[in-house]
């Protein structure tokens, strides 16, 4: 073959290589720029999903806070619905002239009470619990803390997450009905050291609404088997502070025994 043949076959064959390598670099970078283009979209995405969690969390923290807030509100209305009530209640106890002195006037004991601010109570009276609307006998023990009412068959339960107790009153107690089941929320739980065994015992503790002579008011009683003692309720300082002072030397000052007798359904003679 001619030497200018051969030199021409040759120069077309370097140009198509030069060709084929500039169209595949071209398409690299193409890719590269595809490539480029998709990362910073999808870093676009995850930060936009970033964002929106965060409002998410935030929110749910924001929800969180307003619903403790709405529960110590709906707390603190209680507390002011329980100052109110015992405030009207206080205000029922007071006579018909003003005396803020609350001795309830009836009866021959009381004919020659001399008001000082304070009732005067003896050892042993008779209590009114509401519930169960019925009338107790009652030790008066200043060395007490909290006021203590007889419970059998004492079981503890859980009421939309609170604490609540069902009881029975003993059928003894009554002279017109059978035992008496109740249940009440639990107030808080209190330990006692027995002395005959050095033992801790749990008592649960609740609110109820007593009357003792014309003063009425809420407080709180444990729950304990008294089935052995005298008298099945017991009333101690949280209820005599600031309301009576006791002379422990009379009883009844402020209820009519035979009227306790009636409604527990005791014999002449029976302690």
């Amino acid at each position: 073959m001619p030497a200018a043949p051969r030199i021409l076959i040759l120069l077309a064959a370097l140009i198509s290589a030069g060709c084929t390598h500039f169209t595949s670099s071209s398409t690299a970078e193409s890719d590269l720029r595809v490539l480029k283009t998709q990362l910073a979209q999808q870093q676009d995405q995850l930060a936009s999903q970033q964002v929106l969690l965060n409002a998410l969390l935030s929110g749910n923290r924001n929800v969180a806070e307003q619903q403790q807030q709405g529960f110590a509100n709906v707390q603190d209305q209680m507390e002011r619905l329980r100052s109110v009530t015992n405030r009207h209640l206080a205000s029922r106890s007071t006579n018909n002239d003003g005396d803020t002195c609350p001795i309830l006037n009836t009866g021959p004991a009381n004919g020659n009470e001399q008001c000082s601010g304070l009732t005067t109570i003896g050892s042993v009276e008779g209590i009114r619990l509401l519930p169960p609307d019925h009338l107790f006998e009652a030790r008066i023990d200043t060395g007490a803390n909290t006021s203590s009412l007889d419970a059998r068959d004492i079981e503890f339960f859980e009421r939309d997450g609170d604490d609540y107790v069902r009881f029975t009153l003993a059928g003894e107690h009554f002279a017109d009905r059978g035992a008496m089941e109740l249940e009440r929320p639990v107030s808080r739980f209190v330990e006692i050291i027995q002395a005959s065994t050095d033992e801790n015992e749990r008592r649960a503790v609740i609110e109820l609404q007593y009357r003792i002579g014309s003063i009425e008011r809420v407080a709180e009683f444990t729950l304990s088997n008294r089935e052995r003692l005298t008298y099945p309720a017991l009333i101690g300082r949280n209820i005599l502070r600031d309301l009576f002072t006791v002379d422990v030397s009379r009883q009844f000052i402020l209820s009519d025994p035979d009227k306790l007798k009636e409604a527990a359904g005791s014999i002449e003679g029976e302690e």
